[in-house]
């Protein structure tokens, strides 16, 4: 095939694009720390403004590049025994930065000693930083972001379910299932805030430890996304099986019953 023609990998493009762009966050963030002082009121701004954006692009690359790869060859999961508020902490800690500088409090609420889980921890904690993240970039300066984590009951049974809630402005109901869709954003976020590939990747992994992940949001009130991964059957007494799957009827057997109900039907 011609060299000119030939179609682009998104993996080997993001790949590429990936070093330039870090280094240009850096070289920003390097001039920041050391000119700073001496630039005039506009010119601070306009680097501040570089340095987002710059951050904006090397989120999107990375978002692109993940996708890119977990839809080609997959997600490898490592598994391992995760303590579930050491998770939460581990990613509570490394975005406390970031929400400060939002002017929003980030809060943890794990009180009580949960069960372990059976599951790869830097997905997780992935999985955690991106919905926090989120959660922190929609919510208003004084607002609040609180993760959390319990026993999951009734269907969620044998899991544990983690939760990320904020006090923004909320999502559209018509938009929760939408959102989690690739290159799908909500309507309230701003244009090019993102590639909208975050909430897709979360829910592969989610899935990919046999959980499940879903959001609730009223206007006004804000949003709480949710997502259960099932408890290491070594730390349970008896064994349980989160979301056990549906019946799977034969082809067969399923021909018998429609018969059946159309034997019945004929003398109703």
């Amino acid at each position: 095939m011609d060299r000119k023609t030939q179609a682009l990998d998104p993996a080997c493009l993001t790949h590429e694009l990936r070093a330039p762009v870090t280094s240009l966050r850096l070289g920003l963030q390097l001039l920041n720390e050391q000119a700073k002082s001496r630039l005039s009121p506009q010119e601070r701004q306009m680097l501040d403004l570089a340095i987002r954006s710059a951050g904006r692009l090397e989120d999107m690359v990375n978002d692109v590049m993940d996708y890119s790869k977990a839809s080609h060859s997959g997600i490898k999961i490592s598994w391992q025994l995760c303590d579930v508020r050491n998770l939460i902490g581990e990613a509570v800690q490394g975005l406390q930065s970031f929400a400060l500088a939002h002017g929003v409090r980030l809060n943890r609420d794990c009180p009580v000693p949960l069960p372990r889980i059976e599951a790869d921890s830097q997905r997780i904690i992935q999985v955690l930083t991106n919905l926090i993240s989120n959660a922190v970039k929609f919510t208003p300066p004084r607002g609040t972001v609180t993760v959390s984590a319990d026993m999951g009951r009734f269907e969620h049974e044998g899991t544990i379910i983690f939760k990320v809630k904020d006090t923004g402005k909320g999502i559209p109901q018509d938009e929760l299932e939408k959102i989690f869709k690739p290159f799908v954003q909500a309507s309230h976020t701003d244009a090019g805030q993102g590639t909208g590939l975050g909430l897709s990747l979360s829910k592969m992994m989610v899935e990919l430890h046999g959980g499940r992940i879903w959001a609730e949001s009223w206007p006004g009130l804000g949003a709480t996304f949710y997502f259960t991964i099932p408890i290491s059957a070594s730390e349970t007494v008896r064994k349980m099986t989160p979301y056990p799957k549906a019946v799977e009827y034969s082809g067969l057997l399923m021909s018998l019953t429609r018969r059946l109900n159309a034997f019945l039907a004929f003398f109703v």
